[in-house]
């Protein structure tokens, strides 16, 4: 797929985005929105096919260290906030924009994390800050990438029985609950939406087929075979 010739920060900034792509050609991108499978779809996959697992949420913590104000603004600002600032006072219009922003940002920081492992055996880099605008001029083939996204009636039913924390951290925990939810599903159509745009797979997940029907899916739309060929 056509790249963009524009450069990104820290390490990237020696790499156009041609170069990232000669790099990452090895990479399968499994991105989407939390509560849809993503997580369990990907240890199922690294499980029976020989894999490297880059997760995405699990560099937060390293790409906040990493953040420059200069290259990382919304990131910077969204660690500077409280829990009420994050999850009760701002509108949620606002919070989705803040949100996209800190994980086109963070991509530029797990692109150089995913540069930085060997190339073999081929890497599945999961999880929510794989947009498809970051991922697509990075692909050289549509079958790299796929995204999960949940129904409303699937998030919502999913949603109790994790993530609760940050809600539980503010003053008002049922706000900032109702408010983490119509954040994740504004996100899961901007997905869907620009996927769509792009000519990238989604899979709705609406909680009728088992993990291992869906990563049976993500595996065949990858085209592995084990105990690992790319097709």
């Amino acid at each position: 797929m056509a790249g963009r010739p524009e450069r990104w920060g820290e390490n990237t900034s020696r790499r156009t985005v041609e170069d990232n792509r000669r790099a990452l050609r090895h990479v399968l991108w499994l991105g989407g929105i939390p509560c849809s499978g993503k997580s369990s779809v990907a240890h199922w996959l690294i499980e029976r096919y020989s894999l490297q697992l880059y997760h995405y949420d699990r560099h937060e913590r390293a790409h906040i260290a990493r953040r420059d104000p200069i290259r990382h603004p919304a990131l910077c600002a969204y660690e500077a906030m409280s829990m009420n600032e994050r999850w009760v006072t701002r509108p949620v219009d606002e919070m989705v924009r803040a949100t996209t922003a800190a994980w086109l940002e963070r991509f530029a920081l797990a692109v150089d994390d995913l540069c930085a492992l060997p190339s073999e055996p081929p890497i599945l880099a999961e999880g929510p800050g794989l947009l498809p605008d970051s991922v697509a001029p990075l692909l050289v083939s549509a079958r790299q990438a796929i995204w999960l996204v949940p129904t409303d009636g699937f998030k919502r039913a999913t949603q109790p029985t994790r993530g609760g924390a940050p809600a539980n951290q503010t003053s008002d925990p049922l706000r900032a609950y109702e408010n983490l939810i119509t954040l994740d599903l504004q996100l899961a159509r901007d997905v869907k939406a620009g996927a769509g745009e792009l000519g990238l797979t989604v899979i709705e997940v609406d909680g009728t087929r088992s993990i291992e029907q869906v990563a049976r899916e993500v595996a065949g739309h990858f085209g592995l075979r084990s105990p690992v060929t790319l097709g």
